[in-house]
Order: structure tokens, then sequence, then C-alpha cells
């Protein structure tokens, strides 16, 4: 795999360290060969959240007179089991609470949402307090999901402003259309999006529908702590210091349009700004044996310019979807792409049958592990959802085929009753370490979980 480098000196040497991915790892050094300078790695202190967004939650949340929204949430406990650790950090069994609590009200012509979150995770991947932006490194223990309104602009046009979820694509499985979004990695195997701060404008004009989004800050990624089990590149956890840097405060501008024309959806969409997925550079800070350094990881983030194109069509009982986007960025850690995606789907019963093909015509200039939004690529994912009386059940299939690795994820759910829910499945990833799935072997799990709707 092509090797990068993430920072240039006077001198350079190379370091690598023990690895699934085997991606080549340049990193600084000074120009002389005295000892290492200290350099202070202690977690930067997060600015306390404003008063004024307290007040206005808690406005909405409060059930008094006409703001008392109509609630709806849930409660989950899941637990994990794995099949190996990782590192020692690494437990063998996870615990995770959740409790989702949602409030929708209509003011006359105004309609407003918001939603917050509570978890707990058994093992120490999550902060304590209240993120009210979701920028951190690390998954707060409690957010804010949703706070949004919507008002309609005369008869054809609608606005929305605060904090909302994106989504573009139209193949299941991955999209360039939203793959850039923000993700939240503290499970990769969940695939869960970060909603934005920012305002949407959305209208139709007879077949033509329109769609523009300004997001003025940059909501970024949440990746993995690099040597756990969840991280495509095997480091030592005790010699890796994680700095948690803060992000750049603009984001990105993109618009859509939709066109149907008889049996054929077509759209087209284009946006440019920071790209909210980072990059990861790495350096080494001395420690206590000066033979033995530390490593530093940094996040950067690059701007990046993107367009592109989608076509869907039913025939017969099939849906036929494809997509296509060229990506630019002349940061030379992320370079350019030009990602397709195929697609089909087939409802039969009460069953789904989804197909996709993904992939990338052009070489990342970095190992594509640490391009999170294109490691994926190129593969062909399957899943086979079906609704049964007692419940549902679902099988992924996702086939890595560059490195031979894969996906495989089971899932059952059966109904206690219209509101308690308990799920069963699992997750085998398997392959070669050198592909994106196949790195997360340590990660194999079963699960167990119970929820309640209100």
């Amino acid at each position: 795999m092509t090797g990068f480098l993430f920072q240039r000196m006077a001198s350079s040497f190379l370091v690598r360290a023990p690895r699934r991915s085997h991606a080549t790892v340049i990193v600084a050094r000074p120009a002389d060969s005295s000892p290492f300078t200290e350099i202070d790695c202690r977690k930067r202190k997060k600015p306390e959240w404003k008063l004024f967004s307290a007040l206005a939650l808690a406005a909405i949340l409060l059930p008094a007179g006409a703001l008392a929204f109509d609630l709806s949430g849930y409660g989950e406990a899941k637990g994990f089991a794995f099949a190996k650790r990782e590192s020692g950090e690494d437990p063998m069994f996870q615990g995770w609470a959740t409790l989702l609590v949602k409030g929708e009200e209509k003011f006359g012509p105004l309609y407003a949402t918001a939603s917050v979150r509570a978890e707990k995770i058994s093992s120490e991947e999550g902060e304590t307090g209240f993120d009210i932006d979701d920028r951190g490194l690390r998954r707060a223990n409690f957010s804010l999901r949703e706070f949004w309104a919507r008002v309609p602009l005369g008869d054809s046009f609608d606005f929305q402003a605060g904090r909302f979820e994106l989504g573009w694509g139209k193949t299941d499985g991955y999209s360039p259309a939203d793959a850039f979004l923000p993700r939240d990695l503290t499970d990769p195997f969940a695939d869960e999006k970060i909603p934005l701060w920012g305002a949407r404008l959305t209208g139709q004009t007879g077949d033509l529908r329109t769609e523009l989004v300004a997001c003025p800050v940059t909501t970024p990624w949440r990746l993995p702590e690099m040597g756990r089990r969840y991280a495509p590149l095997d480091f030592d956890p005790e010699k890796i210091i994680e700095e948690e840097e803060t992000p750049p405060k603009t984001g990105f501008g993109a618009l859509r349009l939709l066109l149907t024309s008889g049996d054929w959806d077509l759209g087209a969409w284009g946006r440019f700004g920071v790209r909210p997925a980072p990059l990861l550079n790495f350096s080494l800070v001395p420690s206590a044996d000066p033979f033995d350094p530390n490593l530093l990881v940094t996040r950067r983030w690059a701007r990046e310019e993107a367009g592109g194109v989608e076509i869907s069509r039913v025939a017969g009982a099939w849906v036929l979807r494809a997509e296509s986007a060229y990506l630019r960025s002349d940061d030379p850690g992320l370079g350019h792409a030009l990602i397709y995606t195929l697609g089909v789907e087939k409802g039969f019963g009460d069953s789904t049958f989804v197909a996709t093909l993904a992939d990338n015509l052009k070489d990342t200039p970095v190992d594509a592990p640490l391009l999170y939004d294109r490691a994926l690529l190129p593969a062909l994912i399957t899943a086979l959802n079906r609704t049964e009386e007692w419940g549902s059940w679902k099988i992924a299939w996702t086939a890595g085929l560059a490195h031979g690795d894969g996906l495989l994820k089971a899932e059952i759910g059966y109904d206690l009753t219209d509101s308690l829910k308990i799920t069963t499945g699992g997750e085998l990833p398997y392959g070669s370490s050198e592909g994106p799935m196949g790195a997360l072997s340590s990660a194999r799990r079963v699960r167990l979980g119970l929820r309640y709707s209100f």
C-alpha cells in the first residue's frame, strides 16, 4: 500500500510500529541530535457551554403550557462479549445504557423538535458532562441530538435552522453524496451519523426539488482510540498520546437538485468547505526511555470540493440506483477521488434485498484505512431484511475487494410487547489485516439488548 508523509522537517527517519494496516508512518525528529524537548501533551480543557444554550434547551424540554412537547424516545440496555483483546485496556465484556428523549411541537406555522441523549459505557470511551457542540475527541455521556425549528417561506419553500441530521445518499451501505458527513465510530459497526449545526432551505417548483445547506461550524468525525480494538492501526496504547486539537470553525456549504421524470429520479449536488473527516498526524515526543519515545497523534482538517450525480429507476420488482462523484483537494494527504456506486433493491413479501457495489477509481495518496470515508473501497455490500409476526431479522455482508477481508453481521429482534423489544446478534470481521475490516479481528463480538420505546 502507498506510504504517506505526515510532516516534513530538516531531517526525518522511518518508524515502523506493529500494525494491522501495514501503513508506513514517517514521523518528525529535530534537525540536531539533541534530546527531545519537553512537549505539553495534556488534554486541553474544553470551554464551558454557554448559559444561553442551557436556558434555551430547558425552555424547550420543560413541559409548561404552550411549550409542552409531545414526548417520545427510548431506553436501551445492551451488552457485548468479545472474542479477544487487542490490548490490556480492552474489556472482554462491555455494557452500554442509553436514554433518548425527544420532544416535538407545532406553534402555528412553525414546527420545532428537540432531543437529548444520556449514555453510560462501562469502559472508558465516554466523557462526562454536556457537549453542546459535539466537537469533542471522545463521545459525551450527555449530548444534544436535535434542536431545530422549521418554518414555511411561502407555498413552495421551507427554512430549517438548528441542529439536525443530513442524509443525501441514494445507494444503500455506501454513498459518495453523504460518506463525508460526520460519523461516530465509537461503535464502528453501528454507522451512526453525527447531527450538524446549520441551516437548510428546501423547496419544490414543479418536478424540480432544491435543497441548500449551510453549516458554518465543522462537526468532526469521532474516531476510535489508537491502539484499541476499534482502531485500524495497531500501536501500543501505552506509547500513544492523543492530543485534542480544536477543529476549524469554518464548516461547509452544499446544494442539491432533484428531478422526477416519469420512472426516473435524477439528481445533482455540489459542496465546498472543510472535510469533517480528519487526517492523522504522527510525531515523536520524549518518554522515560530516550531510545523509546512516545507517539503523539494529532488531527488536522483539509478543505475539499466535490460534485456528483445520481440516478434511480423502478424496473418491475427492482429499484436500480447509481451515483458518481468527483472530489478534489489541494491537501497532499487527501488528494482527489472519483467514486461510483451501483445499487439494486428488491422487495418480495415481507423481505427486502439490497446490494451495492462501490469503488474509487483514483489511488489514495495515503493508506486507505486513514481516510475513513474511503477505507472501505472497493467493496460489495449486501443485506437481507425480513419482518415476521414475532419481530424481524436481518443479515448483512460487506466484502472488501482489494484485500479479501469482510464483515458479516446478523441480528434478530423479538417483540415482547408493542413497546418492549429484545435483540441479539453479532459482528464477525474477517480476512487480511491489510483491509479495514480484517484489521478489526479483535472486535469480533456478540451482543444482547433490551429496548423500551415510549
